[in-house]
């Protein structure tokens, strides 16, 4: 069986890069995706290039974690006032029967602009097409539509053209609960995969998706996925899921190592 194991957030802030790094060096990511609307992604950028050629680096779409790039003017019904994205949460306030669950849907055109700008920007730092398209959080149809639509445009796999596969399994991630920080450290990814809860184990290909990082107070004021993050961290370099990986003949790979006609569209 092939596995890709994948963090996200990239870049959402310094320690969450850090963390994704030590989760490349020393564990088992291969996979990871930038978030390029961030303010210090410039930085986080030039931290993760000596490693470029190990893995498979590519973009989270995003449009409900920190700044727009393209600003309040050109995303008044995606962002505040002064330039963040509606969070989550606030996202989901809107989603009411009035308006079919989806407030986005309303709002293509807005999303469909301010991915491509972070599409642009990950090229301008990097010289190349990301290596793979994945939706940040707050995933709905439209943001799915958009997702494709622009995969489609740049000639690049997203994540979930890949789960649309009947080859692919992604292991879901069942082992995150519900609560504020104290509650995330008693999370078990580690027990989680080793014991095959996602059933990824009899598929071709099994796709695991993590969030590995350390934290910083840009974490805490940004999202409420906060100390999960270590607790993923701590999995993904462990020698129990590294035996695992071993015992199972499982062999690691990227979305680089993917066959070239999944990559067509």
């Amino acid at each position: 069986m092939k596995l890709l194991v994948q963090s996200d957030d990239y870049g959402i802030t310094r320690a969450v890069s850090l963390g994704c790094i030590h989760g490349i060096k020393n564990g088992v990511v291969r996979n990871t995706g930038m978030f390029a609307n961030m303010p210090w992604i410039e930085e986080c950028v030039e931290w993760i290039r000596p490693y470029l050629d190990q893995i498979a680096f590519g973009i989270d779409l995003n449009a409900s974690t920190g700044p727009s790039i393209l600003g309040h003017d050109r995303l008044p019904t995606l962002t505040h006032e002064d330039g963040t994205f509606l969070g989550s949460r606030e996202n989901r306030a809107l989603d009411t029967d009035e308006n079919n669950h989806d407030h986005l849907a309303d709002h293509k055109d807005e999303l469909y602009a301010e991915f491509k700008a972070q599409i642009e920007r990950y090229i301008e730092l990097i010289g190349h097409k990301p290596d793979y398209i994945h939706n940040h959080a707050y995933g709905t149809k439209t943001t799915d539509e958009v997702t494709r639509s622009l995969a489609k445009e740049y000639d690049i796999l997203c994540s979930v053209e890949l789960m649309d596969r009947p080859e692919v399994r992604q292991g879901g991630m069942g082992w995150y609960v519900m609560g504020g920080p104290e509650a995330q450290l008693g999370e078990d990814p580690t027990g989680f995969i080793t014991s095959d809860q996602g059933g990824i184990l009899n598929c071709e290909y099994g796709y695991v998706i993590s969030h590995c990082g350390y934290c910083d107070a840009e974490l805490f004021a940004l999202t409420s996925f906060t100390t999960c993050r270590a607790k993923d961290l701590e999995c993904m370099t462990s020698e129990k899921i590294k035996n695992w990986i071993r015992d199972n003949n499982i062999e690691l790979i990227s979305f680089n190592d993917l066959p070239e006609e999944w990559k067509k569209h």
